[in-house]
């Protein structure tokens, strides 16, 4: 089993080796890049694209760092391996807001450790500090991945605030753009979570300017009303308006569709590492209309014993891989259940967009239980034919009883 080191001195007999670091190009990956080079280590700075805006200057701060770039297009795994399966399990936080960092925290690390295995390394470092989930989420995905990978949290083990790193980074003549950005922002193309800053003091009333990029404020939105329906099978999105497209494009469709309506918006509390609380603003307007279409054709489609059960799995699901388990057994029995549960979830779904509300105008599936895709209840039943009568009514609706 591999290692999880906190202190620099923990490094001792690694010096001078190869590293993997998961970067992202902020303030944190580039400081933490520029302590580990200082020690002689030749480190891989691995970006991955998971639909985040890009820094401008990317190429250019590795090289003053004296770091080896290597980016990597996780778009498409994230949407079929990560997304998906998020999709079917009603991936809701607290039952509210869609989840977005608990999939890309995973999909990097298992990234990490292929390429780590790949040059052979032995060694991934990261920037998450101790206050923020990622960092048990980047940790266990890599111990359950690899049983020969250490693991170094350089910012765990000797936190610095962020007015330090940047004097730092500018003695040393490395180009920051601190500017005057005062949220900390997670992006990719299921959602986009901001936090810190004023958000910090959640008594303040908020500033939509200041906050949102991919939404429009609802009052302010001059859309006209329009339709937008969504084909699902097996529980996944395959179409949209009656085009097939992938689970990529089509959430990037959505979001250009939506985010003009002021749909999509999220604020709500992250229960953090210690017990406290972090308030979080979410922008994921196709993530809504996504989760909630899923709702509505599971609730015509389950049985209320099946919603029952389904709903208790989804929970645990959640609740796991929020708390860092996406590699762990236990995910994979719950999603055998939660696959079975949407094998018959197939049908569409049409929808109203106005300014800051969806409305569901009709649906439509092979496999509902609504009293409309039934036969008429016969005009005599008696008690010993009761049976049999359900029992053929079941059979048409592709009900297992």
């Amino acid at each position: 089993m591999g290692s999880v080191w906190f202190d620099e001195q923990e490094l001792r007999g690694y010096d001078g080796s190869t590293a993997v670091q998961l970067y992202s190009g902020g303030l944190d990956s580039m400081y933490t890049a520029y302590r580990m080079s200082q020690r002689g280590y030749d480190i891989h700075a691995l970006y991955v694209d998971v639909g985040q805006e890009r820094p401008h200057n990317l190429e250019e701060t590795c090289d003053t760092l004296g770091v080896r770039l290597v980016v990597v297009d996780g778009k498409a795994e994230l949407c079929n391996e990560y997304i998906a399966k998020g999709i079917q399990a009603n991936a809701l936080y607290n039952h509210y807001y869609p989840i977005s960092s608990s999939y890309t925290r995973p999909l990097i690390a298992k990234i990490a450790v292929d390429y780590a295995q790949t040059i052979g390394s032995q060694l991934v470092v990261h920037s998450a500090t101790p206050y923020q989930n990622s960092t048990s989420r980047y940790n266990l995905s890599i111990l359950s991945l690899s049983k020969q990978i250490n693991i170094y949290c350089q910012a765990v083990g000797q936190y610095v605030t962020r007015e330090q790193k940047i004097a730092v980074l500018r003695q040393a003549g490395i180009p920051v753009d601190a500017g005057k950005r005062v949220y900390s922002v997670d992006e990719n193309l299921w959602a986009r979570v901001i936090e810190s800053g004023s958000l910090e003091k959640p008594w303040l009333a908020m500033e939509d300017d200041d906050l949102f990029v991919w939404t429009t404020p609802p009052e302010r939105g001059d859309g006209q009303p329009t339709t937008v329906t969504i084909t699902f099978e097996r529980g996944l999105p395959v179409e949209l308006d009656g085009r097939k497209m992938s689970l990529q494009e089509l959430i990037a469709a959505l979001n250009q569709r939506l985010g003009p309506y002021g749909i999509g918006r999220y604020s709500g509390l992250e229960d953090g590492a210690f017990g406290l609380k972090n308030l979080e603003v979410r922008e994921a307007p196709a993530a809504e209309m996504i989760h909630r279409t899923h709702l509505i054709l599971e609730e015509m489609i389950l049985s209320s014993e099946e919603l029952r059960i389904k709903k208790m799995l989804d929970l645990e699901w959640t609740r796991l891989v929020v708390a860092g388990g996406w590699f762990s057994p236990l995910k994979q029995s719950l999603e055998a259940a939660i696959r079975e549960c949407n094998r018959d979830i197939c049908g569409q779904i049409t929808w109203k967009v106005t300014n800051g509300q969806l409305l569901p105008i009709a649906r439509e599936s092979g496999h509902a239980l609504y009293a409309a895709a039934a036969d008429t209840f016969p005009d005599e039943v008696y008690p010993f034919s009761l049976g049999t009568y359900y029992h053929q009514l079941a059979r048409k609706l592709r009900v297992r009883l």
